[in-house]
């Protein structure tokens, strides 16, 4: 339990006033819960779109679970993507690209990828069948999530200093990588049934391509390619819903 409280403060942003004592090495036991969080995100994001929908035309309330996913995210995945577009599409060198990670500031790179994913989101949305789309928010952030460990486990992490990427990045352990994979199937078999299997294997294609081609940029991982990967899964999950993949 505590394990799992610390999850959700570290990747959400819902206030849970409870100070918990941890060494680093707990923080890779967090990512056996990952589907949970996913599933806690995808349940925020789908009320707060069922609820918007009673009130406010659809396209509003597609708007408003958009808005919904970032304030309860904190962000940080959002955030990762633009440091992530910032630095590979910079065409520098791989220090430089990931010296351009680090910098807080946001670049054109950054800023577009941004804009296309949170814009896209919200149109695809629209777009999507209606009895898809509440199944379709709940279910893409615990598979989001769940592939976030094909880019941690038996990984290099990137950077040569200590980041927020090492608490996973190739220190996961095999035990707590097979939980979160049993469970990101499991939730997405029993809420999405077929269309959960097909979602799950369409991001893990995705992913293991995304990971060849940053690790080829980069030499490695790094917490931000993490956060890009669960916005960019998210955002090619509702692109394959729209078009019956």
């Amino acid at each position: 339990m505590k394990i799992f409280i610390l999850g959700i403060q570290f990747m959400t942003s819902l206030p849970i006033p409870i100070n918990i004592n941890v060494k680093r090495e707990d923080f890779q036991k967090i990512v056996a819960f990952f589907p949970a969080i996913g599933l806690i995100i995808g349940l925020f994001e789908a009320f707060i779109y069922y609820i918007s929908s009673r009130f406010l035309t659809h396209n509003s309330a597609s708007f408003i679970a958009i808005v919904s996913h970032i304030i309860i995210t904190g962000a940080i995945h959002i955030d990762g993507l633009g440091d992530t577009a910032d630095g590979i599409f910079s065409g520098r060198n791989r220090e430089k690209m990931l010296e351009i990670m680090k910098d807080s500031r946001l670049g054109t790179f950054g800023a577009l990828a941004i804009i296309v994913v949170i814009v896209g989101k919200v149109i695809m949305i629209m777009e999507m069948p209606k009895h898809m789309i509440i199944t379709v928010l709940i279910v893409a952030p615990v598979i989001a999530r769940t592939m976030n460990i094909f880019l941690m486990y038996n990984r290099k992490y990137a950077r040569q200093t200590e980041g927020m990427g090492d608490l996973f990045i190739g220190v996961l352990k095999k035990e707590n990588y097979i939980i979160a994979l049993i469970l990101g199937v499991l939730i997405a078999i029993i809420l999405g049934g077929r269309t959960g299997m097909k979602m799950f294997v369409f991001s893990f294609i995705f992913t293991i391509l995304f990971r060849n081609y940053t690790e080829g940029k980069l030499g490695g991982i790094t917490g931000d390619i993490l956060g890009a990967s669960d916005e960019l899964n998210e955002f090619l999950i509702y692109l394959a819903m729209c078009i019956n993949i």
